[in-house]
């Protein structure tokens, strides 16, 4: 191990150059994003009046990174992921800016911005597989559970932020000034990303087709007994969550002792709590024994109390409730994050990590649909008691699922990742 450490260099240190420009890369396009998206919705909604028009370019956005995500994973793996970021960074900034300048100059038209919005949903699909990819490289294995909390706690500073000036920089300023700050936020990002350091990969002699290079890297998570009902598991949970999320607005407009007014403020206390238990995690080291602890307790506590923001009919309960569930949230999605860091292969990492985020990602329109259909059927807090009911089973049957404590626990002492998995689907009883 001590050899290992000697090995990584400067990579001991969370704080090194390389993390540090990756870091402050997300932060500076992170914020850029969250006040473009709000200018683009009040512009759509100013200029057309469609709200059908919001929906559809928010749609345009997320396709590309659906369809092309497991393709996308495979060419992260193959090709400098470096590059990839600058690229994909360059060409978003390149193309918003463009936007920003025809909304300024009066030329911007409505299919300008949708076939931004294309070309940045592209992007994306390269872009996120690269940064997953290459972050557990920059960082020492000790250092994953920290490297995965400030960049949760910078994401979800930055959501508050953009979310609370977001409408003001609007008033005061206008769209097409937000459009070309956000565009200048990615140019920023690109350059700086221009100085990481990729640390050198194994390459195979052999030429793999990308169809093999596919089924590879689906083999790899389809055999990982553990880490596939994990993720299957967390899948479904968060679909009935993200049905139960979208009737959270209905809600608040149909109870009396409620309303828009409340709304904001309810919704800015989902990153606050988030950003809370984020900076908790930065601080602190967690020990091995630990992992699994936090990680159980803190999914349990997080679905199992977040019902009761709407069984409560008190405004200023259900503020401290939300805050804690979702500080719990962000605790065990980054113990489960870190541990994916330090079990999938560097060289299999940007196609599991598409993979992933495609059957994910593809869930969330049908969790979307789930939950606008029950709502038109069953009472809104009926229906969000239901389906965040579903969700807390999903809960239990996570926590449960065989070997999950080796998997959260894993530590690259403990032996190789073949080895763990050959111990985990073994397993007969998780204890």
């Amino acid at each position: 191990m001590e050899d290992k450490l000697k090995n990584h260099g400067e990579n001991i240190r969370l704080w090194n150059k390389n993390f540090f420009l990756l870091w402050q890369g997300q932060l500076v396009s992170m914020l850029g994003d969250i006040l473009y998206m709000i200018a683009l919705d009040f512009w759509i909604l100013d200029i057309t009046g469609s709200t059908g028009l919001m929906g559809l370019l928010s749609a345009l956005t997320m396709l590309p990174r659906i369809i092309l995500g497991p393709f996308a994973g495979v060419f992260v793996d193959k090709w400098n992921r470096r590059n990839i970021m600058v690229i994909t960074d360059f060409i978003r900034g390149v193309v918003v800016t463009f936007v920003g300048i025809a909304g300024i100059f009066g030329f911007i038209q409505v299919w300008m911005v949708f076939v931004v919005g294309v070309i940045s949903g592209l992007c994306s699909a390269f872009f996120g597989p690269a940064v997953s990819s290459i972050k557990p490289e920059l960082v020492h294995e000790s250092k994953f559970v920290k490297a995965n909390s400030v960049t949760s706690f910078a994401t979800s500073g930055m959501d508050m932020i953009g979310s609370a000036i977001g409408g003001l920089i609007y008033m005061t300023i206008g769209a097409p000034y937000m459009f070309l700050a956000n565009g200048i936020s990615y140019l920023i990002s690109a350059f700086t990303e221009m100085f990481i350091t990729e640390p050198k990969r194994e390459k195979k002699d052999e030429k793999i087709t990308f169809v093999d290079d596919f089924k590879e890297g689906f083999k790899f998570l389809w055999n990982f007994k553990t880490l596939r009902n994990v993720f299957l598991l967390a899948s479904l949970l968060n679909l009935f969550a993200n049905a139960a999320f979208i009737l959270i607005l209905p809600y608040f407009k149909t109870m009396p002792f409620l309303g828009p007014e409340k709304y904001g403020l309810f919704m800015a206390v989902i990153p606050m709590g988030m950003l809370t238990g984020s900076g908790f995690l930065s601080i602190i080291n967690i020990k091995k024994n630990q992992k699994f602890k936090i990680y159980k307790f803190g999914a349990l506590i997080c679905l199992g109390i977040l019902p009761f923001v709407f069984i409560v009919k008190n405004f200023y309960l259900m503020i401290p409730i939300a805050f804690i569930s979702f500080l719990c949230n962000v605790i065990f999605n980054t113990i489960f994050n870190s541990a994916m860091m330090l079990v999938v292969p560097s060289d299999k990492r940007g196609k599991i990590g598409a993979l992933m985020n495609t059957i994910s990602g593809g869930l969330q329109p049908i969790g979307a649909l789930v939950g606008g259909v029950l709502g038109e059927f069953l009472p809104i807090r009926v229906a969000v008691l239901s389906l965040l009911g579903i969700s807390f089973i999903f809960t239990i049957a996570l926590i449960f699922v065989k070997g999950s404590k080796e998997l959260m626990e894993y530590e690259s002492s403990d032996g190789t990742v073949e080895e763990l998995i050959e111990k985990t689907n073994g397993i007969v009883l998780e204890s």
